[in-house]
């Protein structure tokens, strides 16, 4: 009775050394990949960058200056600061794409710019509810639709966007919210659009 019980162990033990022999070769492949990607990325020429479409904040669209709030006064100078900056949606980019793209000694300027970038994002949806705290639900939704439309992964961008669209009567609207975010795979798409069908779905509970 031992033998077909010993036959079964050797062969899962054969079966075992199969996978793990593939997956260290995979492994080993895949490191080879990185470092031959890595070695043409340090050689990359660097980008002139003045032919770079950097992202422009439209603050001038923005309810800049109508309320006297010192939280929302402190957000408003440091959207004007990054204003003044070159931004640039760099979000999921490692650094050898960086490199590859925009060449090694460009570096350091892109991941400041992307940096930069990631802080607006959060910036707007700071304003954002500083602006729907009172009621300046227009204002809130222009400032949330330019975070939309320059590809913020910001969960909170989207479902705010939807509660002033619902608050403005403009529940038609979030459809498109929708839309944007299916087409860019954002890391919580599927919160996301749950979140927006129960926006748009009167008998689901919010």
């Amino acid at each position: 009775m031992a033998f077909p019980f010993l036959t079964v162990f050797i062969v899962f033990i054969i079966g075992l050394s199969i996978r793990y022999a593939v997956l260290n070769k995979r492994r080993e492949e895949k490191f080879d990949r990185f470092w031959e990607k890595e070695k043409e990325a340090d050689h990359t020429p660097a980008k002139d960058l003045s032919t770079v479409s950097f992202l422009k904040v439209p603050i001038q669209s923005f309810p800049m200056g109508k309320w006297e709030d010192d939280e929302i006064a402190m957000i408003e100078e440091r959207l004007r600061a990054l204003s003044e900056k070159k931004l640039l949606n760099l979000t999921g980019k490692t650094n050898t794409e960086l490199k590859l793209e925009y060449g090694t000694v460009n570096l350091e300027i892109m991941s400041a710019i992307g940096e930069d970038f990631n802080e607006l994002t959060v910036l707007l949806v700071d304003y954002a509810k500083a602006l729907m705290e009172k009621h300046d639900y227009d204002g809130a939704a222009t400032v949330l639709e330019y975070g939309m439309s320059v590809g913020t992964d910001v969960s909170s961008d989207y479902t705010l966007l939807a509660d002033c669209y619902l608050a403005l009567g403009r529940p038609e609207k979030i459809a498109l919210i929708k839309e944007q975010v299916q087409n860019r795979h954002l890391l919580l798409e599927q919160k996301i659009i749950s979140y927006l069908d129960t926006c748009t779905d009167p008998t689901a509970d919010r």
